[in-house]
């Protein structure tokens, strides 16, 4: 009502410049909130978690030069170009094996921050980055332009390759900080994104770190009003390619030419978490979905997979009230003292999972023997490449399984 009486002529002189005040005041704080404190957040758990998975073989693309034909760098930063268009890489990098039987893989690493009381992730976030999977897995380029005439009697068998006789596959990793809804765990499935949660409390101190940076870089980018334009778009490009420089810096120890050493006190404590947790391990189950496993003692899971035999396992998890289930793999060998890997899986993917669509203990045991037979983890170096593969122990499981049945006619009848 107070614009319409402004553009109208119809308020006093002290409403008008009141009125005028409050616009401007609303547009200002609009423009700052496109580095909005929850985007800001995620940001920075894109760039650990990336940094986090890099011995699972990831390295991170950066530069169009890293490959001229699908990578383009525009002023909001990488592009990777698709079918019908190009689309924004805030983190991209490359595996550095390559499937049997496939093509090279590009991993596309995004996160949301929610925070406390706020939703979870949902379709709508997962739909974006199917719908960037088909664009730029679309782009194939294997038969060049004719450079001069056929010759008199050649056929499309003469043909010979003038363009890139090779494509990558790119995948997409969606991280949370308070989990998917069922919804959105279906989709993710159906077109295999991954999902990776990092609500639980094995991941409490990285989100009590991310917040705390977070607040403070907002605080610091909201302070820079007294010396220019925050609020243009190239100021914000800016200072989001400068804070991920410096972060990127310090966790993969190369340098970054946006680097600015004024970020650093502020990431501090960020980077001693990540630090912390040292490195967290990918897996592939034997049904083909991506684990991240975190570790209680990373050391001992390496000197597991530098093991003679794979090491053999056993599968735990509890519910949480949230209907999450926390599930815990034991590894054991001759080569170390057993270690845990912890990891998340909600309970509407289990029942995706599940063809039999059966609940109780039963459904569970079923579980583990279907999916947790076999779970590929890997890690390349510089130093060594290793692939393990975590065996479901067979005696374990019998056993788990008579424990199950003895339990089972124990029960009176209802």
């Amino acid at each position: 009502m107070h614009l319409y009486r402004l553009f109208h002529g119809k308020l006093g002189a002290e409403d008008s410049v009141r009125s005028v005040s409050s616009v401007e005041k609303t547009i200002t704080m609009a423009r700052r909130a496109v580095i909005s404190s929850g985007g800001l957040k995620g940001y920075l758990l894109e760039e650990v978690v990336a940094s986090l998975i890099s011995k699972a073989g990831y390295r991170l693309l950066t530069d169009p030069q890293d490959d001229p034909h699908d990578l383009s760098l525009m002023g909001n930063g990488l592009q990777v170009r698709g079918r019908g268009g190009y689309h924004q890489a805030d983190v991209l990098g490359e595996l550095s094996w390559a499937p049997a039987f496939g093509n090279p893989i590009r991993l596309f690493i995004e996160a949301k921050w929610r925070g406390e009381g706020r939703a979870k992730v949902g379709i709508p976030e997962v739909r974006h980055a199917v719908g960037i999977l088909q664009d730029v897995n679309q782009v194939l380029v294997t038969v060049g332009p004719r450079t001069g005439a056929m010759k008199v009697g050649s056929n499309s068998e003469d043909i010979t390759s003038g363009g890139r006789c090779y494509c990558y596959t790119y995948r997409y990793a969606l991280c949370s900080t308070l989990g998917f809804t069922s919804g959105a765990q279906a989709y993710a499935l159906a077109h295999q994104v991954a999902l990776l949660d990092l609500s639980h409390e094995d991941y409490d101190e990285l989100r009590g770190a991310i917040d705390a940076v977070g607040d403070s870089l907002q605080g610091y980018i909201e302070g820079l009003d007294d010396d220019g334009p925050v609020d243009s778009p190239t100021t914000r490009n800016s200072l989001l390619r400068r804070i991920r420089a410096t972060l990127r810096q310090e966790l993969w120890h190369v340098p970054f030419e946006d680097y600015d050493h004024r970020f650093l006190s502020m990431l501090g404590p960020l980077i001693t978490a990540t630090r912390e947790i040292s490195e967290l391990f990918v897996g592939v189950s034997a049904t083909g979905f991506v684990i991240l496993f975190k570790a209680d003692h990373p050391d001992r899971m390496i000197r597991h997979m530098r093991a003679d035999a794979d090491p053999e396992t056993s599968v735990h998890f509890r519910t949480h009230e949230d209907g999450s289930s926390r599930w815990e793999i034991r590894v054991s060998s001759d080569r170390a003292e057993p270690c845990k890997l912890f990891f998340v899986l909600p309970d509407a993917m289990l029942r995706a999972l599940d063809d039999k669509q059966e609940s109780g203990p039963r459904a569970a045991m079923n579980l583990k023997e279907q999916h947790f037979s076999r779970v590929t983890v890997y890690r390349i170096t510089d130093e060594k490449s290793m692939i393990c593969s975590l065996k479901l122990n067979r005696d374990w499981l019998a056993n788990a399984r008579l424990q199950l049945e003895s339990r089972n006619r124990r029960k009176p009848p209802s």
